[in-house]
């Protein structure tokens, strides 16, 4: 298998704290990981619960070890699970319906 040299970053930070970051200065590939809680009949994201499952993926990826954004989309803690349905490349959505 071929090993992707493309410098990449998985920003884990909350919208308003990444939005403080010229992108164009990382000169990577970011991978977004969004996490959605189902709430009055649809999804949405969840300040409170969010900054939560953004904590449990950074643990979930080093006691892992994972190397690749792609192994984030195994991450299944507390009830989250990758919606490829919803997911690109760049952003990797994960959904739960118990908040």
């Amino acid at each position: 298998m071929a090993e992707n040299k493309e410098p990449t970053i998985v920003n884990l930070a909350s919208q308003e704290y990444f939005k403080a970051v010229d992108r164009k200065t990382l000169n990577a590939r970011i991978v977004e990981c969004v996490f959605e809680d189902y709430k009055g009949g649809k999804y949405k994201i969840i300040s409170f619960f969010a900054k939560k499952a953004r904590g449990l993926m950074a643990r979930y990826a080093i006691e892992h070890r994972l190397s690749t954004p792609e192994q984030l989309k195994g991450f299944d803690v507390e009830g989250y699970a990758f919606a490829a349905e919803e997911s690109t490349q760049e952003r990797l959505v994960f959904r739960r319906k118990q908040g």
